[in-house]
């Protein structure tokens, strides 16, 4: 366990108190970040909040599902029952990038070049509901591309953006810089335009 790991949770943890809607996580990789901010958070806010809806978007829709099926894999351990006995997954649930919870929570996992149609993030409450959690929204490979950079702009304004079943669901943006002109550099003006 590093510093950063802490910093991390205390700020996901804000996040649930609704003390921060709009989150940017950067973070070289292979520093757990995936781990910490999408099977281990969305596995731990279900345990608290059970009927939460959650949209989980990686640039590849392989690789979402495989974050995704491994927060399900928490969900149903021997370890996570035994804290959060209330949460239980509903019997058709063997999908990797799509699951329910009896009570009424769902995760849904995407890539950045699928289609989320139907689909929506957060309870219309106040208190927290779900989430939506962008995770290395560019292939390191394609970042240098202006034509991919733009793509995935235009996948979250006109797709991602829309999600939200509230005011108050949360967007995280988990991600190394890979270019100045990238996800992040756009998402940052976006929340600053919404603020004003």
């Amino acid at each position: 366990v590093n510093w950063h790991h802490k910093v991390i949770a205390d700020t996901l943890m804000k996040v649930v108190r609704g003390e921060i809607k709009r989150l940017i996580i950067n973070i070289p990789p292979r520093h757990s970040k995936s781990e910490l901010a999408v099977v281990n958070f969305i596995s731990w806010c279900l345990g608290l909040y059970p009927d939460s809806e959650f949209i989980y978007i990686s640039y590849s829709k392989r690789v979402a599902a495989k974050h995704a099926y491994l927060a399900r894999s928490v969900v149903k351990s021997e370890g996570y029952q035994e804290l959060f006995n209330d949460v239980s997954l509903m019997e058709d649930s063997k999908a990797k990038d799509e699951w329910r919870t009896k009570q009424g929570g769902i995760v849904y996992a995407s890539g950045s070049d699928g289609t989320i149609t139907g689909y929506g993030a957060g309870k219309m409450r106040e208190g927290f509901g779900g989430a939506i959690i962008f995770d290395d929204p560019h292939k390191a490979s394609e970042a240098e591309s202006a034509i991919q950079r733009e793509n995935v702009i235009e996948f979250f304004q006109s797709t991602v953006e829309s999600r939200c079943n509230s005011p108050h669901t949360p967007i995280i943006v988990i991600m190394q810089r890979l270019h100045h002109n990238d996800f992040e550099w756009f998402f940052v003006k976006w929340r600053h335009r919404r603020r004003n």
